[in-house]
């Protein structure tokens, strides 16, 4: 059992008597409980010694912390995460600016266990929420969001460090479903669903139009391009009208957040950049083997690419620190022998 496993360890410490280097038992005891962990199956607890698990732990997302506020999703469905793994991270390491969609939708349909639907169901609107729920509990060390802006007030360049719960969030409720006649056709505010085609140009006001109106649908005969022209060719007043209703059909997590001055202490709305290829926090892969190699030298765990990652973080640190407690130690002692 595994009582008997950490109490067969624990005697075995105990016979020691003498330990010039408390750091190297406590390095024995790492190496020993860092991999254990205990999963329920069956009814049964069954030991992890670094080998595979069958089955992750999944994790519920409560509807209620959704901008949907699982309105129009079945009464008994729900949606279930797991905590990102060491192959996931590799897969983020090649996220960039072209492919991030992609990638981070792949990740998605990962992490994902949803009941009761399918997950193609779930609304866009939920999307951002979702993702945030995966990098909060991965990135159990570093999971805030840094941003730089030039305060309007004094003209000092700023860097802040902020959570997601401080960015703005506008829910279904807040959320106005329209219909407008533009140009004498009939468009509609719709909420998209998360795999739907997500339109990015360099204009944000043009891809609000083009993410939360039906105005694709309505000149579908016509290309991307045209379509933009279009919009952007639409008298003003008819324009005004478009992005009006997109803005009051748009619900989600909003890509500003309030932050204060550090010099004059002035508070203002600050935009933070939200595209996926910004969302997680990108582990070099020279970085990652390095600290796999250095984890398996100090203490003989083999850092597999099924662990949770915040469990990896989680051992990276504590070995470090052991790991400087411990030279420190050494240094110590050399010192006491010279003298």
């Amino acid at each position: 059992s595994v009582c008997k496993i950490v109490a067969d360890w624990i005697s075995e410490i105990s016979s020691v008597v003498e330990c010039r280097f408390p750091e190297t038992m406590l390095r024995r005891i790492v190496a020993f409980c860092l991999p254990i962990a205990f999963s329920h199956k069956n009814s049964k607890y069954i030991l992890y010694t670094g080998e595979t698990m069958s089955e992750p732990n999944y994790f519920k997302i409560p509807y209620k912390q959704l901008p949907s506020l699982g309105q129009l999703y079945p009464k008994e469905s729900s949606i279930r995460f797991r905590i990102l793994q060491v192959r996931d991270l590799k897969y983020l390491g090649a996220l960039d600016r072209d492919n991030s969609s992609e990638i981070v939708n792949d990740v998605i349909k990962r992490c994902l266990k949803v009941e009761g639907m399918n997950i193609e169901d779930i609304y866009r609107m939920d999307r951002l929420s979702i993702l945030f729920y995966l990098r909060r509990n991965t990135f159990m060390l570093s999971n805030g969001y840094q941003t730089e802006f030039v305060c309007p007030y004094c003209e000092t360049r700023v860097s802040k460090q902020f959570q997601v719960h401080e960015l703005a969030k506008k829910t279904i409720q807040q959320s106005l479903l329209r219909k407008i006649y533009i140009d004498g056709e009939l468009v509609k505010g719709v909420y998209k669903k998360i795999f739907d085609p997500e339109y990015k140009t360099d204009d944000p006001e043009l891809d609000l139009i083009l993410n939360w109106t039906n105005v694709d649908e309505v000149y579908e005969h016509i290309n991307q391009k045209e379509l933009e022209d279009k919009i952007l060719r639409l008298p003003a007043d008819q324009y005004a009208k478009l992005r009006h209703l997109a803005t009051d059909t748009r619900c989600g997590i909003l890509s500003y957040t309030e932050l204060q001055c550090d010099n004059c202490f002035h508070k203002m709305r600050v935009g933070v950049d939200l595209s996926d290829d910004k969302l997680f926090n990108k582990v070099k892969m020279t970085t990652m083997i390095r600290n796999q190699i250095q984890v398996s030298k100090f203490c003989g765990i083999n850092l597999t690419d099924d662990m949770p990652y915040n469990e990896v973080e989680l051992t990276i640190a504590i070995v470090n620190d052991l790991s400087k407690k411990e030279a420190e130690a050494v240094s110590k002692t050399k010192g006491v022998e010279k003298q």
